[in-house]
């Protein structure tokens, strides 16, 4: 069995700062190192759940764990080039692989065309279009994950916020009850059309989502 790590590493960079305190320390005379962190539940590879985008929903802690691990089907969509709207011709080249309940995952290989550390990353993004956003959303599925910035307004955080209308994958997807995990890495790794995939979110009591390591299992 293969694992291929698919979470990206913790590093502060422009778009995520991560503050990092070492409050014990060997070079002090400490008996231990030991070291805290601030970081956004949104930041790198991490899950939302519903209660991001509607109050009175499920937050990450109650999401059923058995919703996020099982089979996969990686949808190969690593043709798209910078700023394209992914159609649902696209995604239905593959679909006939969907099982109901599945993990679904898209692979577009954004992280080798541009560096996840990078503007570009999201300037540069492809994006959802609306009528493949809905398709997705009616396919009765457990999870959606993503190697990209799903949402064409993403790009526009942390200038301005946009509104949940603005961010279709956003408001769909989650409001259907299907969990999302954002900004996977390493999709390129994958060759097969399935996989077991393990997306273990931290679990942070009443939050609306959490960070994430996220795991391929490859026979």
């Amino acid at each position: 069995m293969k694992i291929i790590d698919l979470s990206m590493p913790i590093l502060s960079n422009q778009r995520w700062p991560v503050i990092c305190k070492r409050v014990l320390d060997f070079k002090k005379g400490d008996p231990f190192q030991s070291t805290t962190f601030t970081m956004s539940a949104h930041a790198f590879t991490h899950i939302d759940a519903p209660l991001h985008i509607a109050p009175d929903r499920i937050p990450i802690n109650d999401v059923p764990l058995d919703h996020l691990a099982g089979p996969a089907v990686i949808l190969d969509i690593s043709h798209v080039q910078p700023n394209q709207a992914i159609r649902l011709d696209d995604l239905k080249k593959d679909s006939d692989d969907i099982i109901q309940e599945d993990i679904v995952v898209l692979k577009t290989a954004w992280d080798l065309k541009r560096s996840w550390n990078s503007r570009e990353y999201w300037s540069e993004a492809p994006y959802l279009d609306n009528e493949a956003v809905a398709w997705l959303s009616e396919q009765h599925l457990n999870v959606v994950g993503f190697d990209f910035p799903q949402d064409y307004a993403i790009r526009e955080i942390p200038e301005r916020h946009p509104r949940v209308e603005e961010m279709p994958a956003h408001n769909l997807i989650l409001r259907k009850g299907i969990y999302q995990i954002e900004y996977l890495c390493n999709l390129h790794q994958i060759k097969a059309k399935r996989v077991t995939l393990i997306a273990l979110p931290l679990k942070l009591a009443g939050c609306e989502g959490a960070p994430a390591r996220v795991i391929a299992l490859l026979d």
